[in-house]
């Protein structure tokens, strides 16, 4: 089955821009699909061919990303405004019940989505996700004040180059692939930041990382899938184990060896634990 591409993007009209977003699949369970930085719906192309034959899916490129139209100007809240986009693109598509599939800072927004909007949506899963991505003294887990400068710093003086490349840092990704593996997603990862562009990925170090949901996670009515990568440095495993303790109907599944693209780098994992939760079949937790 063929990658996505721009030219299959289909456009919605939001508040203040576009989003695009792309429908592929034969099965009537509709599963929505929403990206990570620094990344849009092209990342999931393992998912795509694994769930086209069993699913209607539909991937969303944020704002910023992909083939949407990029952040507003003087944006308050950026997670506000993809929460929003989400729930406008699934109330136009009349989708009933969808599972929605966020990663890393998608799978902040589908955990805000799932609290504000449980009318909108049937099933939740989250990989590496979190609820609040700096540390506090309540919270010791995620970056600290120096890690949110190591990528904004990288920014100012390299501009989308200098965080593309610490985003892609190979020193803190892809440790569960080879170095041929590493090499041709870190080249296709780049190509992916490059078109999102530097002012897009600030919009994560600069707002959403800001964010403190955690009071909403009880609010999270619908079943939920939290997977966890064991080895990823972006988000510890202890967040996962959080949610799994906040979220009533969450459980947990912690991929053993696997680092923060897990969804990529071991898609068979991901997909079987995807595939059984979708069709209700029992995830073991861990």
């Amino acid at each position: 089955m063929p990658p996505l591409t721009f030219d299959q993007a289909r456009h919605l009209d939001v508040d203040g821009g576009r989003i695009a977003y792309y429908e592929t699949g034969t099965g009537s369970r509709p599963i929505v699909w929403v990206h990570g930085l620094p990344l849009d719906s092209r990342s999931w192309a393992a998912q795509k061919e694994f769930f086209d034959p069993h699913a209607r899916n539909v991937f969303l490129d944020l704002r910023g990303y992909g083939a949407s139209d990029k952040l507003p100007p003087n944006v308050g809240s950026v997670t506000a405004l993809y929460t929003a986009d989400l729930a406008a693109l699934i109330t136009h598509l009349r989708l009933d019940s969808p599972t929605v599939v966020g990663f890393a800072s998608a799978g902040h927004v589908a955990l805000r989505f799932a609290a504000q909007h449980p009318q909108l949506l049937g099933k939740l899963a989250v990989l590496n996700g979190s609820p609040k991505f700096r540390r506090s003294d309540d919270w010791p887990h995620g970056f600290d004040d120096a890690g949110i400068a190591h990528f904004t710093d990288a920014a100012r003086e390299g501009g989308i180059e200098g965080i593309t490349d610490a985003v892609l840092d190979p020193d803190l990704v892809f440790a569960d692939v080879d170095t041929a593996r590493a090499t041709e997603l870190g080249s296709w990862f780049s190509e992916m930041s490059y078109n999102a562009g530097v002012e897009t990925l600030l919009g994560f170090f600069d707002n959403i990382s800001l964010d403190d949901d955690r009071h909403l996670l009880p609010a999270i009515t619908v079943p939920t899938l939290v997977m966890s990568s064991t080895i990823g440095q972006e988000v510890p495993s202890s967040v996962s184990l959080h949610l799994r303790q906040t979220i009533p109907q969450a459980r947990l599944a912690e991929l053993p060896g696997t680092d923060h693209f897990a969804f990529a780098t071991r898609p068979d994992l991901v997909n079987t634990l995807l595939h059984s939760f979708i069709n209700d079949r029992p995830t073991p937790d861990h």
